[in-house]
């Protein structure tokens, strides 16, 4: 990836309903380059998809758990986050490092609602919990800018 594509993916990240005109007018380039360019990302993978910004508590899910997983011994990570990925209020997982094997970011009603999927990933998950809930988020879904090398 060179420096254009690294500004074409923080536009983009920034804000992914920008249209690819107006990318290539701040950049620099004809529009075709720019679609050329995005279509490759895509195609490499580098841009996965587009999402929209949720409002949570507007959709009813205002409560946020961060639960910290550790299997039971010879459970597979891999197998153990497919499983995972089943439960409807689990937004995201990932394996970490240190005295935890699996993260995982969890959406809930209540917190009444947050027992009963807690209850959910202790039914099909071998090994124990520590759950965390979230008082305030302060930011979330950052653009992160990739244009500027360190």
């Amino acid at each position: 990836m060179d420096r254009l594509d690294r500004q074409i993916v923080d536009r983009l990240a920034a804000s992914a309903r920008t249209p690819i005109s107006q990318i290539a007018k701040e950049l620099g380039i004809a529009t075709a380059t720019a679609h050329q360019r995005v279509k490759r990302l895509e195609e490499r993978g580098v841009i996965q998809g587009y999402r929209a910004e949720l409002d949570w508590e507007q959709l009813g899910l205002p409560v946020v758990a961060v639960v910290s997983l550790t299997l039971e011994a010879g459970a597979e990570l891999q197998a153990s986050a497919d499983r995972l990925r089943t439960v409807r209020n689990v937004q995201a997982c990932y394996a970490v490092t240190g005295e935890f094997d699996l993260l995982a970011i969890v959406r809930a009603r209540s917190s009444a609602h947050l027992g009963d999927v807690l209850q959910e990933i202790r039914g099909i998950i071998p090994g124990r919990t520590r759950t965390v809930v979230v008082l305030s988020t302060f930011f979330a879904n950052a653009s992160i800018t990739v244009s500027e090398e360190d």
